[in-house]
C-alpha cells in the first residue's frame, strides 16, 4: 500500500469520497490538517487524514472506498497512519465517530466521555461544530515500534 499526501488538486475528490460516506468535508483546505490517499497496484482504495501539532493529534476523514471495505484495508490505512504520526512525534491520537465505533475499538482505541479531551483537540472545528454532539469521542495512546 503507498500513502500519498493529497496536494490541493486532489482536495475535490477527496471531498466528494468524504461526502459519498457522510463524513464532513468542508475544512479540509484549511491550515493545520494534511490529507493522505491511500494507493493499491495504482488504484485509490483509501484516505485518512491527520490534524494538528505535537503529542495530540485528530485522527481525520478515514474512508475506504466502497468497492474497497471489507478486505481488511481499514486496519491497514489505520496503522499507516498511526505510524506516520507517532514519526512525527505524536502520543496519542483521537477521533470522532458515529459509524465505526466498534472498529476503532476493536483497534485498541479506547471509549472516552467527550470532556476528557485535551483543550488542542476539543478546540478543532471537529469538535466544537463539524461532528454531531452524538458522535463518540475515541482515544489511543500510540507506541513506537521496536528497534530492529
Amino acid at each position: 500500500m503507498q500513502m500519498i499526501e493529497v496536494e490541493a488538486s486532489g482536495l475535490n475528490q477527496l471531498r466528494a469520497s468524504l461526502s459519498q460516506a457522510g463524513l464532513p468535508y468542508d475544512d479540509v483546505s484549511d491550515r493545520g490538517r494534511q490529507f493522505y490517499r491511500f494507493d493499491v497496484d495504482g488504484e485509490l482504495v483509501a484516505y485518512g487524514g491527520l490534524e494538528g501539532t505535537g503529542p495530540d493529534l485528530l485522527l481525520r476523514s478515514m474512508v475506504v472506498c466502497e468497492q474497497h471495505r471489507g478486505a481488511g484495508l481499514g486496519s491497514a490505512v489505520l496503522s499507516e497512519l498511526e505510524q506516520y504520526a507517532v514519526s512525527r512525534g505524536a502520543v496519542r491520537l483521537h477521533l470522532l465517530t458515529q459509524s465505526a465505533v466498534d472498529f476503532f475499538t476493536a483497534n485498541g482505541y479506547e471509549r472516552l466521555d467527550r470532556d476528557k479531551a485535551p483543550v488542542a483537540i476539543s478546540q478543532t472545528a471537529q469538535f466544537k461544530h463539524l461532528c454531531p454532539s452524538s458522535a463518540s469521542y475515541l482515544r489511543k495512546t500510540l507506541s513506537r515500534s521496536p528497534l530492529r
